[in-house]
């Protein structure tokens, strides 16, 4: 891997190396992960994720240190314990080079060594993908930086995005997720207003923001296995709606905050003025509930198809969607082993047309010709590149939203990079999304879904969204319970 200068092959260059091998391994990587507690905040270099049957989620963490002074010891302390609060599999340290004994010493304590002689024997002969491609991904990392200080809110999604990767609340963590995604949504909208790193920052976001609601799906898969069906529904229920809260603790918070309101307006409001009782409402589940029950009674009832989903997203969006990089058909058999057309590609398209019919993501609008490459419209000079907003965005929005902008050529449109990435997208047209049709036996248990009652007991008000999700697939029929 080729970088500009000395200090990001040494310090940066060096994680993207250790990324791009566990990724060879069959790992979802991220590098910087931020672990915050209390005041204090540190980094974990590169965190991998792999699930295996049945639904177990394994972390492995590396600490990378490729310096000539780089302590070992102390770096293999520090790894150790990181590892231990983080739950992680196992631990690593990357070194430019090391002794014997201090392999031997590592491995007495359950650390393993990386050098980078080792890190060339155990890499597979495959390029990098995904965010794990630093000659990419390094540059564009300082565009996201970039537009982080024009915005607060923007800095805000940007700076807790990643810290999602060590939530212990998958259900907590995907309900911010889609907080965050319908904030992006919205933001690109508005993409005629934006500068040029504004807008890169916005589909960065919605990539990652995408990955991880596919993750937190595998996560409550694996919380949820073994329980009974009725049981299992009630408690993905329960769970996005309260989060870190018990029920009926909830309840009583908002019983006794009712309570006092209406002493305080009895002790300080003329009768005759009085209101009547203040109300606040039931507490309901959030509305994308029933169709992220469907996705995840569809991936029990799939697991194999499901537990590399993460992985299949990460190259998806990042690669083909951001990079906008076409792959021949060996490409990408020689990096997964099959092609898109196999089950475990298509089954990310469910979370794709999860994440636009809950939050408004267009992803058509995302992946226009205008924006497709990384360099985007190219502006006649520097200053303009910083501050010229997306002019052809602005003045054709209602040709960007429902078709997206047509090349202007058929030569262009021969050479559009991303046919790809829409091939695998095209049942997010106008027609709205389909998911997959082989599966019957899934189909039947998302039927199901559209009967489920909220907490309440009271037929949910979003029961008919699973029933809109296979519009144009097959006449949805209701079952009895």
């Amino acid at each position: 891997m080729i970088y500009n200068n000395k200090a990001d092959q040494k310090g940066i260059g060096f994680e993207y190396d250790v990324s791009s091998l566990f990724q060879s391994q069959g790992y979802l990587t991220r590098r910087g992960v931020p672990l915050s507690y209390g005041n204090d905040a540190t980094d974990i270099d590169v965190l991998g994720i792999v699930f295996t049957n049945p639904f177990q989620g394994h972390r492995i963490i590396c600490d990378c240190k490729n310096k000539t002074k780089a302590k070992p010891f102390e770096r293999i302390f520090w790894a150790k314990g990181l590892g231990e609060f983080v739950n992680a599999s196992n631990v690593f340290v990357a070194l430019n080079k090391t002794q014997w004994e201090i392999i031997r010493f590592a491995a007495s304590g359950g650390v393993k060594i990386l050098t980078s002689e080792s890190m060339s024997e155990y890499r597979k002969d495959q390029s990098s993908y995904g965010l794990a491609d630093g000659q990419f991904y390094t540059h564009y990392e300082q565009k996201i930086k970039n537009a982080a200080k024009s915005s607060s809110l923007l800095n805000d999604i940007i700076l807790n995005t990643k810290k999602l990767y060590l939530h212990k609340n998958p259900y907590v963590a995907i309900n911010i997720c889609m907080e965050f995604l319908t904030h992006i949504a919205k933001g690109f909208q508005h993409g005629g207003n934006h500068s040029k790193d504004h807008y890169d920052a916005l589909k960065y976001l919605a990539c990652e923001l995408t990955v991880l609601v596919g993750l937190q799906i595998l996560w409550i898969s694996s919380d949820v296995l073994g329980l009974p069906e009725k049981v299992r529904r009630e408690h993905i229920s329960s769970k996005l709606t309260y989060g870190e809260l018990d029920p009926g603790t909830a309840r009583n918070l908002i019983n006794t905050a009712k309570e006092l309101a209406n002493e305080i307006i009895k002790t300080s409001v003329p009768k005759a003025m009085m209101p009547k009782d203040v109300d606040f409402g039931e507490i309901v589940p959030p509305p994308y509930t029933s169709s992220l029950i469907g996705l995840i009674e569809r991936a029990l009832a799939r697991p194999n198809a499901y537990l590399s989903m993460p992985q299949h997203l990460d190259f998806l969006l990042f690669e083909q969607g951001i990079k906008g990089r076409d792959y021949t058909d060996d490409e990408i058999r020689s990096l997964f082993g099959y092609t898109l057309s196999d089950e475990k590609f298509k089954v990310s398209r469910n979370i794709l047309s999860f994440v636009r019919e809950s939050c408004g993501l267009d992803w058509k609008l995302m992946w226009s010709k205008v924006e497709n490459s990384s360099e985007g419209l190219k502006p006649e000079n520097k200053n303009e590149e910083e501050s010229k907003p997306y002019t052809r965005l602005k003045e054709a929005p209602n040709q960007v939203k429902s078709e997206g902008l047509r090349p202007e050529n058929k030569e262009q449109e021969e050479s559009r990079p991303n046919e790809r990435l829409k091939d695998a997208l095209k049942e997010l047209g106008s027609e709205g999304s389909k998911f997959e049709k082989q599966d019957q036996e899934a189909n039947k248990m998302t039927r199901n879904v559209s009967n489920e009652t909220n907490v309440k007991g009271k037929k949910s008000e979003h029961g008919e969204q699973i029933k809109q999700n296979y519009k144009g697939d097959k006449e949805v029929k209701s079952e009895k319970n």
